[in-house]
């Protein structure tokens, strides 16, 4: 029991003897309950009640949190830890104590021997709660994430090769049309080039006619066959834009469809 040493009154040493003794230990992950065990033994030859207290009552559920202990015997607590996030729940500084006190010898148990005790009769002992979390649950949850994240980038990729690669049959389409395309290029060339012939003869044939008849009022045959020429090239060069316009509407129109 307690005793008097320089004037002042010393509590007396725990004779519950603790497993785990300093700590409590508990493994996530912690998204359901965890359980964590504590032992507590009497190794003298009286009886001893107990209890268990936590500085956080609404985080943790403690069975049995109090009772007796014969001599020689032990009893196993069960420390039930709540669910938690880590991340957002700092739940580092929670502590227990296990206060013990030796009953009285022909007396029974009962709550109100912790009124009649005085403080330095009390026996304490405190425990750590320390929370182990498992680094493979935070390497895999890293793992899942990268795959949710890199999945849709890779099907993103190949959409876009299989929708920008053109199939055989258009490739061969696309390239006839060019090849028209460069025909009919010809073509108009060549007309360009006769219709340019034709306008270098009619101004020789004018200027002969000029030469020939500035007195008579009358139309030689040269000027009638100058005429006819002009009408020729006329109708050649709409000829010539009308076909060129048909053909670049069809071919653009291909293109569009």
């Amino acid at each position: 029991m307690a005793h008097e040493s320089s004037g002042k009154m010393t509590k007396t040493e725990q004779a519950l003897v603790l497993d785990p003794p300093t700590e409590l230990h508990f493994k996530g992950p912690f998204s359901e309950v965890t359980t964590s065990y504590l032992k507590l033994t009497n190794p003298t030859d009286k009886l001893i009640g107990f209890k268990v207290k936590t500085t956080a009552p609404k985080t943790y559920c403690v069975r049995p949190n109090g009772g007796v202990i014969a001599p020689k015997k032990n009893v196993s607590v069960a420390v039930m830890l709540q669910p938690f996030d880590p991340e957002n729940d700092d739940r580092s500084r929670d502590k227990f104590m296990v206060q013990s006190v030796y009953v009285p010898d022909g007396e029974n148990y009962h709550d109100s021997l912790w009124h009649d005790v005085p403080p330095e009769g009390l026996m304490n002992s405190k425990l750590k709660c320390v929370f182990d979390i498992p680094a493979s649950s935070s390497s895999e949850a890293t793992e899942v994430k990268a795959e949710v994240i890199e999945q849709p980038k890779v099907k993103a990729k190949v959409v876009q090769v299989q929708e920008s690669k053109p199939s055989d049959t258009e490739a061969a389409e696309n390239k006839k049309l060019h090849d028209e395309y460069k025909k009919l290029k010809s073509e108009l060339n060549d007309v360009r080039a006769e219709n340019s012939s034709l306008k270098e003869e009619g101004l020789r044939l004018r200027r002969m006619y000029d030469s020939r008849t500035k007195a008579t009022s009358a139309k030689p045959e040269s000027e009638m066959h100058h005429s006819s020429v002009k009408k020729q090239l006329f109708s050649n060069y709409l000829l010539v834009i009308a076909i060129f316009i048909f053909i670049l509407g069809f071919f653009i129109g291909k293109f569009i469809l």
